[in-house]
């Protein structure tokens, strides 16, 4: 009989605190839903948008991309990419020394490269001429500013939570963790408290190789960015040689 009551009253003092702290994760669940569909609606709200980011790997990321900062310009979204796009990106290489030096444009019609440290340029209808640049390249346009569904695999994660605030710059944000679902992967966002668009990212990954995670960080937002004509159909700089193929 002690021996059952002593079971009884450890299992008591093991479930208490989980009760206890049920509620509180169910609120701050809530509560970063509510954040998430606000930033939904602020972000399908955005057009076009001109930004510096900055991209650090950490872990077993490192492996596969380097560090990398530049400026991005996206106006609309086709269904796979931007219709219009500008990005002049400095980046290293793992495994290579030294920057390279990459600046892209697209309008729909024409697209272009431009490697600034090799002095080439690469010109075509098929955004396929970008070369193996291109995962770089929209690696740090965050997307999500002009895609048609940019938080729906947010807003439908296995674990969405509150991890408080944290200060981006200038900006106070809200930190959301987000697990997606179907074995996905996790982010951990930062949120402008004031106009509920995105200051950061953080993709956090696993493989058999180890663990590992891509942080983007950006600034000197402005939204509405138009642009103009030569913004999104670079020419060849002097002294270039243009080359007839895609990019390798």
């Amino acid at each position: 009989m002690k021996t059952l009551l002593f079971v009884l009253v450890a299992l008591i003092v093991a479930l208490v605190p989980m009760l206890l702290a049920t509620p509180a994760v169910a609120e701050q669940e809530a509560e970063a839903i509510e954040v998430l569909k606000k930033v939904d609606a602020a972000i399908k709200a955005v057009d076009s948008v001109k930004f510096d980011v900055e991209m650090t790997p950490s872990g077993i990321a490192t492996t596969r991309t380097g560090p990398a900062k530049g400026t991005v310009i996206i106006q609309g979204y086709n269904g796979q990419m931007p219709e219009r796009f500008r990005v002049d990106l400095e980046m290293s290489r793992p495994g290579t020394e030294g920057l390279v030096k990459l600046s892209a444009s697209g309008n729909g019609e024409e697209f272009v490269l431009i490697d600034h440290t090799t002095k080439k340029s690469y010109a075509d209808m098929d955004p396929a001429v970008l070369g193996s640049a291109q995962n770089a390249l929209f690696g740090v346009a965050m997307i999500e500013f002009v895609h048609d569904h940019p938080f729906d695999d947010e807003l439908g994660g296995d674990v969405v939570e509150l991890l408080g605030m944290e200060t981006i710059g200038d900006e106070e944000c809200y930190k959301i963790r987000v697990i997606y679902s179907g074995g996905q992967g996790e982010s951990i966002w930062s949120f402008s408290k004031e106009d509920y668009l995105p200051r950061k990212r953080v993709q956090v990954f696993s493989t058999p190789q180890g663990d590992g995670g891509i942080e983007r960080t950006i600034s000197n937002l402005e939204v509405g960015y138009e642009g103009d004509a030569a913004t999104f159909a670079m020419k060849l700089p002097a002294g270039y040689e243009q080359i007839d193929d895609f990019a390798p």
